[in-house]
């Protein structure tokens, strides 16, 4: 399998170069992502569970799914290319925020979308273990007894902007 390579950006995003994923993260390359909020037409938001083969932090819940930017490519393209590998979905993402995420397994500008799932979601079982559709008072009570993401704080209160 080849290594993905992605560009590697400064802090304003300007591209510096080139690198594959492990060299991004054993350096600590600023690289970009695409995370994206997947509603139901009830605007419940899937949640779901990493599985145990993840790089990092395996068996952790996320409120996102989404994934690396391949170098040439645009977080647009980016995006639409994570919801169809990881649910099998082919929606119209819509921009929703932007942030920096910087813990020290990855150091990522990330553009953050949002999408609606009006079909049925398929599961890309070697990334996810399970999901399931949740309203913000449900997600809030799931914080207080599972392991969420790192960026999971930034990222709710992006959501509660977003639905404000």
């Amino acid at each position: 399998m080849r290594s993905e390579i992605f560009d590697v950006v400064d802090e304003d995003d300007n591209i510096k170069g080139k690198a594959s994923r492990e060299e991004c993260h054993k350096k600590g390359l600023i690289h970009r992502s695409v995370m994206f909020f997947v509603f139901n037409e009830e605007g419940k938001i899937l949640v779901t569970k990493r599985t145990q083969k993840k790089d990092f932090f395996p068996g952790y819940w996320s409120m996102v799914l989404g994934g690396h930017v391949h170098s040439g490519e645009s977080h647009d393209e980016a995006v639409v290319r994570e919801m169809e590998e990881e649910l099998g979905l082919k929606a119209k993402p819509f921009f929703i925020d932007t942030f920096k995420k910087r813990i020290p397994e990855e150091k990522e500008n990330v553009k953050v979308y949002g999408i609606i799932a009006k079909d049925k979601i398929t599961l890309n079982n070697d990334e996810l273990e399970k999901g399931d559709f949740l309203g913000l008072d449900e997600l809030e009570e799931k914080f207080k007894v599972h392991n969420f993401l790192p960026e999971t704080k930034i990222l709710f209160l992006i959501l509660k902007r977003y639905l404000s």
